[in-house]
C-alpha cells in the first residue's frame, strides 16, 4: 500500500450551527449530510435542494455562450440552401458522443451532415490539412468542429483560403488569439460571459441543440441527447458541477428508468450493469467507448450512438466490448513490463520513474502511466518506441508537481511535448530517452520532489459510529453522480478496535473486519491484516447499503486504515523519530488529527509519571505493552517521546530492546527544564500551531 497522509477537505463555507440547523430543518436532513453540504458551499435551502434536486429548468440560455448566435445563423443558413455540413470530431468519448449528438439532431432538422474522425494512430489529434481536403472533396461548404480546433488557426485559415465556413466548438483552453472562424462557441475565450466554463465538448454539442432546437420552435424531447453528453461528461473528467452535474444527474436517471439510447442500452446489457452511476460510467462503459479510438476505429461509436436496430446496437456494442478486452490484454502485457523495468532497475528510487519499451502500444501507454503512478505514487514517463527508433510518450503527475514544467526544462529532446500540470504526452527519439530521464531527474530533485512523494487522501469529516445510518446513506446517494469537482463523501474514524478481522476474495487481497455494529470492507487491502489488527486503528471510509440475499444492511468501505500510532510499538517509534528529524517547519505536514493532537500533549503529571516509573524500573527493564496497559494516561508515543525528552534533559539514558526499555537514572546538578529539551518545543510548536 502506498504511503498516505490524511487532511481535512477545506471548506468553501463555514458549517455554522445556524446553517447546518437551517438544512437539517427545512430539507429534513441528518447532521451529518447538512454539515457535509453546508462545508461544500450549500448553506442555504435553496441552494442544498437545487444541488439535491438538479432540474432541466436550472440550464442555461445557450446563447449566452460566445459565438452561438452566429454558429445557429449559418447552420439554419445551410439547412435552407441544402448544404452539405461535416462535423469534423475526436476519436476519445468526448468528441465521438459529441458528432454522434450533432449527426443525429441534424438529421432530425433537415441539415444534410457527414462527419470525419482523425484516425488516432495515422492522423492524431485534431484538424489536420490532408483530412479537411478530403472533406472539402467530399462536398463539404461548412466544417463544425466538436471538442477540437480551438487551436487549429492554420488548418482554419486553409478553410478559409478554400472558401469553406468552419464553426469551431470546443471546450479546451484556448491559446492566445482564437482562430479565424466564422464563429468559435468555447467558453474558456477570455471575452466570454458564459456563467460556466467547464463544459465537455459533447456538453457543446448538446448546447449548440438546445439552441437551434429555440431557434426552431421544436420543444424536442431532448432525453437522447441528455444521456449521450452524460456519459461523454463523466467520461471526460470535466468537474461535476454546475451544467455538468445537471447533464450527469438528468441523463443517469434517465438511463435508470427507460433509457432512449439503443446504444448506451446496449453497452449497459453488455456490461452486465444493474444500475448506472457515475463510478461504472467512467470505469465500464468509458473504457469501452475509448477502446475503439485507441485502436483506431472511433466510427464505431458513432455508428453505436446513431443506430435505429437494436440488433445492430448489440452487435457493436458487443465489439466494443471485444475491443476493449484485446485493449486491456495489451495494456496489462505493457503494464508487466514497464513493473519489471521498475523493479530491476530501482526505478521507484528516484523521483521520476520512466520506462519505456519496444512496440509498447501508443494507444493505451497513458493508462499504463497511470496504472504506475497508482503503484508507486511517483510521476511517471511511459515510452512507446516504434520500429523507426521514436518514442511517444505519456505522463502522469503526482499532486504538487507540474509535469508540464518538468519537460520544458528538457525541451531539447522532444520533437513535440504538451499538456498540462498533471498530463502530458511527448515525441522523443530513442538514443535521447537515457538523457532525457537523467536531466528530468535532476530537475525533480531540485524541485523537493521527495516531498509530493507522500499521497495525500482527503476526508469531510469526522464520524462516529453513532452517526451512520440507513438514511445518511440514502442522504448520501442524493450527492451523486461524483467526480471532479463533487468527490464522494469520505469520512475519518477514529480509536475503532477491529473485531474478527480476516482476508477475503479469491486471492485473499482484500480485508474485512466488523467495528459493532458494522461491517468494513477495504479492496486490496488485504496486506494491513499482516501485522496483525490489535491495538487502535483510524479508517477513512464511506457508509454504504450492501444487500446480500434480499437483506439490506449498512457497511463502511474502507479508502485507506491506520494503525493508532500511539498504541503500537513500532508506528510510535517512528513518528517519534520523524518528529524528532524533521524541521519544526515541516510539523503541520505530519496529517494529525485532533484526536491525534489530544494523543500527543505531554503534560507535566505525563512527564512526573514516565520519570517516576524509569527510577522504579531502572536496569531492571520493563515491557513497553505492560507500562501503557497498567496506565491509561499513557500510550506508547508519550511513552517514547517522554523517555526522549527525559534523556535531551540529561536526566535518565535509556534503550529499548525487543519492546523492553532499560533505563538509567543520571545525577542531576540543578533543576531541569524539560519544556526546554528540543523534542518538547517541537511537539509544543506542532500543538500550538493547529
Amino acid at each position: 500500500m502506498v504511503n498516505t497522509i490524511w487532511k481535512e477537505r477545506k471548506s468553501k463555507t463555514e458549517a455554522s450551527p445556524e446553517a447546518v440547523g437551517e438544512l437539517m430543518e427545512e430539507c429534513g436532513l441528518t447532521p451529518l449530510s447538512a454539515r457535509l453540504l453546508v462545508k461544500r458551499g450549500y448553506d442555504t435551502a435553496d441552494k442544498a435542494m437545487a444541488y439535491l434536486d438538479p432540474d432541466f429548468s436550472d440550464f442555461y440560455d445557450p446563447f449566452g455562450l460566445p459565438d452561438m448566435q452566429k454558429a445557429v445563423h449559418r447552420l439554419l443558413a445551410a439547412r435552407e440552401h441544402g448544404e452539405k455540413v461535416c462535423i469534423y470530431g475526436d476519436y476519445d468519448a468526448d468528441g465521438t458522443t459529441a458528432v454522434a449528438i450533432l449527426m443525429r439532431y441534424f438529421k432530425a432538422i433537415g441539415i444534410e451532415a457527414f462527419y470525419r474522425i482523425p484516425n488516432r494512430l495515422k492522423e492524431g489529434y485534431g484538424m489536420n490539412i490532408p483530412a479537411l481536403e478530403a472533406v472539402i472533396e467530399a462536398g463539404a461548404s461548412l466544417i463544425v468542429s466538436v471538442d477540437n480546433g480551438i487551436a487549429a488557426h492554420e488548418q482554419v485559415e486553409f478553410c478559409n483560403e478554400q472558401g469553406i465556413d468552419v464553426i469551431v466548438t470546443d471546450h479546451h483552453e484556448c491559446q492566445g488569439e482564437v482562430p479565424r472562424a466564422l464563429a468559435v462557441v468555447d467558453a474558456k475565450r477570455e471575452d466570454s460571459d458564459y456563467p460556466f466554463s467547464e463544459l465537455c465538448g459533447a456538453g457543446i454539442a448538446l448546447k449548440m441543440v438546445m439552441a437551434l432546437d429555440c431557434v426552431l420552435e421544436l420543444d424536442t424531447d431532448l432525453q437522447e441527447y441528455i444521456e449521450c453528453a452524460a456519459i461523454a461528461t463523466v467520461a471526460d473528467i470535466v468537474p461535476l458541477k454546475s451544467e455538468n452535474r445537471i447533464i450527469a444527474s438528468l441523463g443517469i436517471d434517465y438511463l435508470n428508468t427507460s433509457p432512449a439510447n439503443l446504444g448506451i442500452q446496449a453497452l449497459i446489457e453488455v456490461s452486465e450493469l444493474k444500475r448506472v452511476n457515475a463510478g461504472n460510467i467512467g470505469f465500464v462503459i468509458a473504457p469501452k467507448i475509448n477502446a475503439a479510438g485507441r485502436l483506431g476505429e472511433a466510427g464505431k461509436v458513432v455508428e453505436l450512438y446513431l443506430t435505429e436496430e437494436e440488433a445492430q446496437a448489440s452487435e457493436i456494442a458487443a465489439y466494443l466490448s471485444m475491443e476493449n478486452r484485446k485493449r486491456q490484454d495489451i495494456e496489462q502485457e505493457i503494464l508487466e513490463l514497464a513493473k519489471a523495468q521498475v523493479e530491476q532497475q530501482r526505478l521507484d528510487e528516484q523521483g521520476i520513474m520512466v520506462v519505456a519499451g519496444d512496440g509498447w502500444h501508443p494507444g493505451v501507454i497513458g493508462i499504463v502511466a497511470s496504472k504506475l503512478q497508482e503503484i508507486w505514487y511517483h510521476p511517471v514517463v511511459v515510452i512507446g518506441i516504434d520500429e523507426k527508433g521514436m518514442g511517444k510518450g505519456s505522463c502522469r503527475s503526482v499532486e504538487g508537481f507540474n509535469i508540464f514544467e518538468a519537460l520544458q526544462s528538457c525541451s531539447e529532446f522532444f520533437t513535440t511535448f504538451g499538456g498540462h500540470e498533471q498530463a502530458a504526452g511527448l515525441s522523443i527519439l530513442e538514443e535521447d530517452i537515457s538523457a532525457f530521464a537523467e536531466k528530468v531527474n535532476v530537475y525533480a530533485a531540485e524541485k523537493g520532489i521527495d516531498r509530493l512523494l507522500t499521497k495525500t487522501m482527503y476526508y469531510d469529516s469526522v464520524m462516529g459510529i453513532g452517526d451512520v445510518s440507513e438514511a445518511l446513506v440514502e442522504e448520501l446517494d442524493q450527492f451523486e453522480p461524483y467526480g471532479v469537482g463533487n468527490p464522494g463523501p469520505v469520512f475519518l474514524m477514529e480509536g475503532l478496535k477491529p473485531q474478527d478481522a480476516r482476508k477475503m476474495g479469491s486471492d485473499k487481497t482484500h480485508l474485512m473486519f466488523s467495528v459493532p455494529p458494522y461491517r468494513c470492507v477495504g479492496f486490496g487491502m488485504g496486506s494491513a491484516l499482516d501485522d496483525g489488527m490489535d491495538g487502535q486503528f483510524s479508517i477513512l471510509c464511506k457508509p454504504e447499503i450492501n444487500c446480500f440475499r434480499d437483506k439490506k444492511s449498512v457497511q463502511l468501505l474502507l479508502k485507506d486504515i491506520k494503525r493508532s500510532p500511539f498504541y503500537h510499538n513500532q508506528s510510535a517509534y517512528d513518528l517519534v523519530e520523524q518528529i524528532k528529524k524533521a524541521p519544526a517547519a515541516e510539523l503541520p505536514e505530519l496529517g494529525l488529527t485532533a484526536l491525534d493532537r489530544e494523543a500527543m500533549n505531554l503534560t507535566r503529571e505525563d512527564m512526573k509519571l514516565i520519570y517516576t516509573l524509569m527510577r522504579q524500573v531502572q536496569l531492571k527493564g520493563a515491557a513497553v505493552d505492560q507500562i501503557v496497559r497498567k496506565f491509561e494516561t499513557l500510550n506508547v508515543f508519550k511513552l517514547l517521546a517522554g523517555l526522549n525528552i527525559l534523556q535531551e534533559s540529561e536526566l535518565i539514558r535509556f534503550r529499548l530492546k525487543k519492546g523492553v526499555v532499560f533505563c538509567e537514572i543520571l545525577a542531576s546538578n540543578g533543576k531541569k527544564d524539560i519544556q526546554k529539551a528540543p523534542l518538547m518545543v517541537k511537539l509544543r510548536t506542532y500543538l500550538d500551531h493547529e
